[in-house]
């Protein structure tokens, strides 16, 4: 037999023992379907129960031993979908046993509030705490300093937005007197001036207002303005100071005047500083305090 023909013999032989398993389960399952059970039945033992009940119980302690605590209202929720009136029920019952509870330890005599001169350990550390409250205080620090600062980039642009508008209106004013005085150069050279008054702009008073700077006194000389009368007046007091411009250039008398001149000087060979020997000691600093 070759392996070809081993190996599907094998598998064959596996196909038929698969086979005979599933029909086994199969017949077990149907025998165990055909089996009647009986059916459970729950009685309500009430009297055993309060019996049990009332032995378990311990009514006969007291309440601070037994700390039970009985809503005065069940709790009814219309839709027990509705978590929020859910939760909301739960919490007046919660707030409801609380009010009762502390009322029973009260009425027991048990001491159970902290005195006003208790003085206990804390977990935390007073350095600890020190350091949490310094950082809230710096938190709260940082967020006042940006609110300013927020203010501050506001009031900024609100100044740049003035400023820019009254640039802007100036530009414009400037720009129509401008052109008003442009028209107005434009009939003055044509020599049609019609009517002023519909420029709002005095010519002659215009002239002399540009001109008043420089035509204060009368014109000497090549048209040049004189100074005010104040300052002709202190020249008058005073004296003027003289020129100042170019009094150190050399004319031809100061360049032929010799009177200066060194013939013992000049014929010195040695142009270098003089020597140690010749020069003037200074005396020391003793004797210069002695002579004090």
């Amino acid at each position: 037999m070759s392996d070809s023909e081993h190996e599907y013999s094998e598998n064959e032989n596996d196909a038929i023992y698969d086979d005979e398993e599933t029909a086994l389960e199969m017949a077990a399952l149907e025998s165990s379907a055909m089996i009647e059970r009986p059916a459970k039945e729950f009685i309500n033992h009430k009297a055993a129960l309060s019996a049990l009940l009332e032995e378990i119980s311990q009514k006969s302690l007291k309440w601070i031993h037994r700390c039970d605590v009985v809503s005065t209202q069940p709790i009814v929720v219309e839709k027990a979908d509705n978590d929020l009136d859910r939760e909301l029920k739960f919490y007046q019952q919660g707030l409801e046993a609380a009010i009762l509870g502390k009322q029973e330890v009260l009425n027991a005599g048990v001491p159970f509030e902290r005195p006003s001169d208790y003085f206990a350990e804390m977990v935390k550390s007073d350095s600890h705490m020190a350091r949490i409250r310094q950082k809230l205080l710096d938190q709260q620090k940082g967020i006042q300093n940006a609110e300013e600062a927020k203010k501050q980039r506001e009031l900024r642009k609100y100044g740049k937005k003035i400023q820019h508008e009254k640039l802007k209106e100036r530009e414009d004013q400037k720009k129509v007197a401008l052109d008003k005085i442009a028209t107005i150069k434009k009939r003055l050279r044509s020599g049609d001036m019609g009517d002023a008054d519909d420029f709002d702009i005095d010519v002659d008073s215009e002239g002399d207002d540009k001109k008043s700077k420089f035509n204060r006194g009368a014109k000497a000389k090549g048209g040049r303005p004189q100074p005010n009368k104040k300052r002709q007046n202190k020249n008058e007091k005073f004296g003027y100071g003289g020129k100042k411009r170019g009094i150190k250039n050399n004319t031809s008398d100061s360049a032929a005047d010799m009177s200066s001149f060194s013939v013992k000087r000049n014929k010195s060979t040695n142009f270098s500083a003089p020597s140690k020997k010749s020069r003037v000691q200074r005396p020391g600093k003793a004797k210069r305090q002695r002579t004090h």
